[in-house]
């Protein structure tokens, strides 16, 4: 009999026990401790330390009126037979706020080209053809880049890097955003930094000092097939030697006008007074 009443107990204890355990409302509360150790050992998709550095360069870039830059860069290009290949370039640049700019662009497979920007005109030298073209322009930096973009589909080189710092926009559009550490650049520690928006995954390092300059850019492009990349590695001088007569072109001997294609009208520049 007591060993009859012994079993009868142990079945009701089991019977607690799986009810307690295995029923919905224990599953429930089972996952929702795991959903919050989850949620609290998961990095966000935006580290807000990422999202502080990026802050803090755009801030400091918005304070430097004056300064010049040199940049060396590698580019993946995909040619047609299918291969990917590398080319390595220069950008050399001196800007001064709010309307002066020249900058000149190097690369093993393009001509070597000269931008002039005086606050009026905007004047580019293909030195290798020896053949120039200038339009009147908007008369801040800002709205000359805007401006010949739209109108003439022309992109300046470091232009969205540097003009989405100084506007507070490069965290514009980033799903994803991480620290990945610290390491150097040409001697220099830096904040390596991680991003992704839709179709591009970009890399970025951030001087650790007082003067937070974007050190070196990669940016690789999610759409083709190979994920061609182009990166930079910046050089800059925030005290540079400026003379007006930089940002001012004289034609050399035997130079050629030609004119500014727009989209629209023509694909390619054309000679002045021509419609070939």
């Amino acid at each position: 009999m007591k060993q009859r009443k012994f079993i009868l107990q142990l079945a009701l204890l089991l019977a607690v026990f799986v009810v307690l355990f295995f029923s919905p409302a224990a599953d429930a509360q089972e996952k929702k401790t795991q959903d919050q150790a989850a949620k609290e050992t998961t990095p966000p998709a935006i580290d807000p330390e990422a999202v502080a550095t990026v802050k803090r360069m755009e801030t400091f870039m918005q304070t430097l009126s004056a300064y010049s830059i040199h940049a060396d860069t590698e580019t993946d290009e995909v040619l047609l037979a299918g291969p990917k290949v590398q080319f390595d370039g220069t950008i050399d640049g001196t800007l001064q706020l709010p309307n002066r700019l020249r900058l000149t662009t190097a690369r093993d497979d393009k001509d070597t080209q000269e931008f002039f920007y005086d606050g009026s005109t905007l004047t580019v030298w293909i030195k290798d053809r020896n053949v120039w073209a200038t339009a009147p322009v908007a008369p801040t930096v800002g709205e000359m880049l805007k401006t010949v973009r739209a109108k003439y589909d022309l992109s300046f080189p470091l232009d969205d890097l540097l003009r989405g710092a100084t506007r507070g926009e490069l965290m514009d559009g980033v799903t994803a955003a991480i620290v990945i550490g610290t390491s150097l650049v040409g001697g220099v520690e830096c904040d390596h930094l991680g991003f992704h928006k839709e179709g591009v995954d970009a890399q970025l390092w951030i001087e650790k000092s007082d003067r937070p300059l974007p050190r070196k850019i990669v940016i690789t492009t999610l759409t083709e097939p190979s994920q061609p990349q182009h990166s930079e590695v910046l050089t800059w001088d925030l005290t540079p030697k400026i003379d007006e007569a930089m940002f001012q072109f004289t034609p050399p001997a035997g130079a050629e006008k030609i004119v500014f294609a727009e989209p629209s009208t023509q694909k390619t520049p054309t000679k002045e007074g021509t419609d070939d």
